[in-house]
């Protein structure tokens, strides 16, 4: 019984093992994608399993159970010496014919097994290479994750591709679509020439040969003559692959191949494996140029919102005052402020000549501005302003003009950025701005905004000197009697607001009617100039001078006693006393002039503005009553 068992067990055993090996035979074949019926196969392969368990149940175990049980007879004494040479000889010859079939078979198929284990080997070499050009495969997609930096990405991929494809040059050409060209973005083995010389169109008939059935174009000899005789160089003779990389109709560059390190060609597998690892590099840098597009889109547009920001916080600032100084003063803060530079210089055209005057300067010595006047690399910055009329970088100025002095001697620009400020098309004043203190260069978009903001600019400063004008005297350039007596009204309502004490000086030239009538009136508006400069001296910035009318002039002296309006008007007369002033006609000798002042104080005189007005001009005559060229205090007897 367990003779049996045994028998049985082994064919089973010998079936399993059959169906594995064919299920083996199966999978090996799909994965390699070797065109296979299945079920025909299956069929096939059950049938001969069937047939085996057969051939070797019948010709091969049930003699070899025969002659088990004739042994086990003879041992127990039950068969005759007769009995066992017939059953030996019977079941021997059954036994040897059984072997000899199934060693005739085996010769037979012999050359099938052979076939087969032949087949089997290249089947498991084939997966070897799967194997590994997957393990590439994933490698190359982890590279993909590990960055989005377009160059970190290009030169990892290359790297990762050269080691594992064993490629002994490996070079990437980027697609510009703003340009329509393809130029190097890096390369490993290849001449460091294609850099500068190796540049595509789109267009360009080899670019268009590589979109073709096969995924890659293959230069020969012929074609690399060519290359070298349209980009005059020998470097493009190591160009021997070209791979396209596009996202469905994005194009995305070129991959370029060169030899392998042992100087084979490239197989079948090899190319497909290389095309596949091109169409993940083309959607890796693709991603990563979209991202790098992205962050600059996003940087661009938190600059144009600040830039925005600036701008609307600058229109309030520009309306803030119509002071023309402090105008100026603000003006050339908020460019340097804008853009992170620490010096600049603000320069207006005069009104007296046709000629540009520092009106503001920040971080910059008086030696410096000075030095300025005779630098030939800022008459060249300034020259071209006046002609280009547009703001200007100091780079883009010094790579057009490689010709001229100062660049023979490796002068540089005093300031990085030059910005025109236009009024009607016309040159009215120019800011120039140092380098950024972060040391990051100027752009386009900064100078749009420079533009901008000099627009913005040059309106408020017109808008100050036209108020300056309406406000101000044209000869002497003191407050008109308009202004006068409004600011002399804010004055008084700010005393009686904060009990404070305000003084006024009403100020009268001598026999002035006898200089015009002697010398003209153009020798009348120089001393009228003159006597403002004298009275401008003399006062502080809170303090208001103006002209009254002819040869009278007004000072208002906020929180100011009147003894202390005395020391002022004293000094203003003395001043006057002493002053030459400079005659019409060159070669007249200086001619002299003396004022009488009348001093009167609020509230301690009056209690309004007019009382105030009338009690100055009382005092004032008071003084010209009595001998003139004198300072006369209301209230106060003499």
């Amino acid at each position: 019984m367990s003779t049996e068992s045994s028998r049985i067990g082994f064919a089973y055993r010998l079936d399993a093992i059959l169906a594995v090996l064919l299920l083996v035979l199966v999978g090996a074949g799909h994965l390699c994608h070797l065109e296979i019926d299945l079920v025909p196969t299956v069929i096939i392969g059950l049938i001969l399993i069937v047939a085996i368990h057969m051939v070797v149940r019948i010709k091969v175990l049930r003699p070899l159970q025969r002659f088990a049980e004739i042994a086990d007879n003879i041992a127990d004494g039950d068969l005759t010496p007769d009995q066992v040479t017939a059953a030996q000889d019977s079941d021997l010859v059954d036994l040897n014919e059984s072997f000899g079939k199934i060693v005739g078979t085996l010769v037979e198929h012999r050359g099938a097994i052979e076939h087969y284990m032949a087949r089997i080997d290249a089947i498991n070499k084939e997966l070897e290479v799967r194997v590994a050009s997957l393990s590439i495969l994933y490698d190359a997609s982890k590279v993909m994750g590990t960055t989005l930096n377009i160059d970190s990405l290009v030169r990892s991929l290359l790297q990762l591709m050269a080691e594992r494809t064993q490629l002994k040059q490996i070079g990437f050409m980027s697609y510009n679509d703003r340009t329509d060209t393809l130029a190097i973005k890096d390369l490993i083995g290849f001449s460091p020439e294609l850099f500068a010389k190796f540049r595509l169109t789109s267009g360009h008939k080899l670019v268009l040969s590589i979109f073709d059935e096969k995924g890659y174009h293959q230069l020969d000899d012929a074609a690399s003559d060519l290359l070298v005789a349209e980009f005059d160089t020998d470097a493009v003779r190591q160009l021997k692959y070209l791979m396209p990389m596009r996202i469905k109709d994005h194009f995305v560059g070129i991959m370029l191949l060169g030899e392998k390190l042992d100087g084979t060609r490239f197989s079948e597998n090899e190319l497909q494996l290389l095309r596949a690892l091109v169409g993940l590099a083309s959607m890796s840098i693709n991603n990563a140029a979209l991202f790098d597009v992205s962050e600059r889109t996003k940087h661009e547009l938190d600059r144009k919102v600040f830039n925005l920001m600036t701008l609307q916080q600058s229109g309030k600032v520009l309306s803030s005052t119509l002071d023309l100084d402090k105008l100026i003063q603000i003006s050339i803060d908020m460019f340097l402020e804008t853009c992170w530079a620490n010096r600049g210089v603000l320069m207006l055209r005069s009104d007296d000549h046709d000629l540009l005057e520092i009106k503001a300067t920040k971080g910059l010595e008086v030696e410096a501005l000075q030095a300025l006047e005779k630098d030939p690399a800022e008459a060249w910055a300034m020259t071209t302003l006046e002609k280009d009329r547009r703001p200007i970088l100091a780079q883009e100025l010094a790579s057009v003009s490689l010709t001229q002095s100062y660049s023979l001697v490796n002068r540089e620009l005093p300031f990085a950025v030059y910005v025109p400020l236009l009024k009607e098309g016309e040159l009215y004043g120019v800011v120039k701005i140092g380098p950024k203190i972060n040391g990051e260069a100027f752009s386009e978009n900064d100078l749009e905004f420079f533009a901008t903001l000099s627009s913005q600019a040059v309106i408020a400063f017109d808008n100050a000197r036209l108020y300056s004008l309406a406000i101000t005297d044209s000869i002497t350039k003191l407050y008109v009697n308009r202004y006068f007596h409004l600011r002399l009204e804010e004055e008084v309502r700010r005393s009686q607001r904060y009990n404070s004490t305000l003084s006024l000086l009403m100020c009268d030239l001598d026999h002035f009617k006898l200089i015009n009538d002697t010398y003209g009136h153009q020798q009348g508006d120089i001393i009228l100039r003159e006597i403002s400069t004298i009275l401008k001296r003399n006062t502080r910035n809170t303090d208001i001078a103006a002209r009254y009318g002819g040869e009278e002039f007004v000072i208002i002296l906020p929180e100011t006693t009147l003894a202390d309006a005395k020391i002022v008007a004293d000094r203003i007369r003395r001043d006057i006393d002493c002053h030459e002033f400079p005659a019409l006609v060159i070669g007249q000798p200086p001619l002299r002039c003396t004022i009488s002042i009348g001093v009167a104080s609020f509230p301690l005189n009056a209690d309004n503005k007019e009382e105030l007005i009338s009690k100055a001009d009382s005092s004032m005559y008071l003084a010209k009553g009595s001998g003139r060229n004198r300072v006369m205090l209301c209230g106060v007897e003499y």
